[in-house]
């Protein structure tokens, strides 16, 4: 493998500060010819140390991987953070996994990255570890919303108090949910809404309440606007102790199970909310139907960043 220009971070959710970091990795690349590359975490060092019982990703580690490849990254590895890596020092993960394994020729972080025990390998030891191996360093500086640098923890904290308008605004694009399409009740075809139920990974944050959304089956050009909702169906038979994810497309037909379906997060339309009735739900769901469609046809279609089209009506 020829050398790269790396990037090293769990880039959870790949925000806005994340991407203005991968950026400058491609734009480097291109120039010296290398390749460009990151560096992450299976599990991100913060939930090895303090194991959360809440879900508390932003993305999985196959989602991260599509969208660290969507911003240009050609080749990106991935560490199983454990014991022995938390006992690391920054010097001897310098030298195995920065110089040896990802072969960097430079390296561009963002300004508060640190890595090695105790985060000892910060921006002034990465800065001489490269001098010593001859080895380019660049630190990125924060990219500031309400005077205050995007992150990670915003989003999530955004996402749990349901503000999607924020969390998609700090993420610079939409968030999304994947999983592959499993069985349901079928209840949602008795009303007049078939719905693709996806099995989501438990580890994913996954914001309750009924959104206006796009969907896609991942390698297929072809955008579906829609609706989904995501609770525990108080409404019928008593609910359900997990949270369901489950998305009703416009227009669509065919077959979806077994397959992995992309839901992107356009606006949230209101609170799951328990009924009095099945014919109730019905008369909610024609309205939260109707107001999905004027979102999911009137958006501006720029809002998806590969620029796709929703499938037309």
């Amino acid at each position: 493998m020829k050398g790269t220009v790396l990037t090293l971070g769990t880039f959870d959710g790949v925000h806005r500060g994340h991407r203005e970091i991968f950026r400058s990795v491609v734009r480097r690349a291109r120039l010296l010819r290398l390749t460009p590359a990151a560096l992450t975490f299976a599990v991100p060092p913060r939930l090895f140390f303090f194991p959360s019982p809440e879900a508390s990703l932003l993305t999985t580690v196959r989602e991260k991987k599509e969208l660290l490849k969507e911003c240009g990254i050609a080749r990106t590895l991935v560490l199983e953070f454990d014991a022995r890596l938390s006992r690391m020092s920054a010097e001897a993960f310098f030298s195995k996994y920065v110089a040896g394994l990802a072969r960097a020729r430079e390296v561009i972080v963002g300004y508060n990255f640190g890595f090695g025990r105790n985060r000892e390998g910060d921006a002034r030891f990465l800065e001489e570890a490269g001098r010593r191996a001859g080895i380019g360093v660049r630190i990125i500086p924060p990219v500031v919303a309400g005077a205050v640098p995007v992150s990670s923890g915003r989003i999530r904290d955004a996402l749990r108090a349901g503000d999607l308008e924020k969390a998609n605004s700090l993420l610079g694009g939409l968030y999304g949910i994947s999983g592959r399409v499993v069985r349901g009740l079928h209840l949602g075809k008795k009303l007049g809404f078939p719905t693709a139920n996806l099995e989501v990974a438990p580890e994913k944050i996954v914001p309750p309440g009924v959104f206006a959304v796009t969907a896609e089956v991942p390698g297929s050009r072809k955008i579906w606007g829609g609706m989904a909702n995501s609770g525990t169906r108080p409404t019928v038979a008593g609910g359900s102790k997990k949270m369901i994810f489950e998305a009703h497309l416009f227009d669509f037909s065919g077959g979806l199970y077994g397959k992995t379906l992309k839901v992107r997060l356009l606006r949230k339309l209101r609170d799951e909310k328990t009924f009095g009735s099945l014919a109730d739900l019905s008369r909610q769901l024609e309205k939260d139907r109707a107001g999905a469609e004027k979102i999911c046809y009137n958006i501006p279609h720029a809002i998806d960043e590969r620029k796709d089209k929703i499938a037309d009506r």
